[in-house]
């Protein structure tokens, strides 16, 4: 009897283990943290490599990373926030030019 209990316990935390799985994989849509975006919009191809307040400080970003030869644009969010978009291919690349 005492077997049986302990039994239906560990099927009910595999099954709500199951469900947090799957409640998170939807909620963060399944994408591999190397392509996150900073809480802004769809913009197909592009990925978000930084998301900062000034615009001018997002053009010197900007700027940089087309001087190395990554191609990068500028979109604001919903939020105002400015943000610097690469192809996702170069997203790795573009991270470590803006780490300095």
């Amino acid at each position: 009897m005492p077997l049986m209990y302990l039994a239906g316990w560990a099927a009910s935390a595999g099954v709500l283990a199951a469900l947090v799985l799957i409640i998170r994989l939807l909620h963060h849509g399944g994408a591999p943290a190397a392509y996150e975006t900073h809480g802004d919009g769809d913009y197909g191809l592009l990925r978000s490599v930084s998301a900062v307040g000034d615009l001018a400080f997002a053009r010197d970003v900007r700027d940089r990373l087309r001087r190395n030869g990554v191609r990068a644009t500028l979109a604001t969010g919903g939020d105002g926030m400015v943000r610097v978009l690469v192809f996702a291919d170069e997203l790795d690349r573009a991270r470590r030019l803006i780490n300095f």
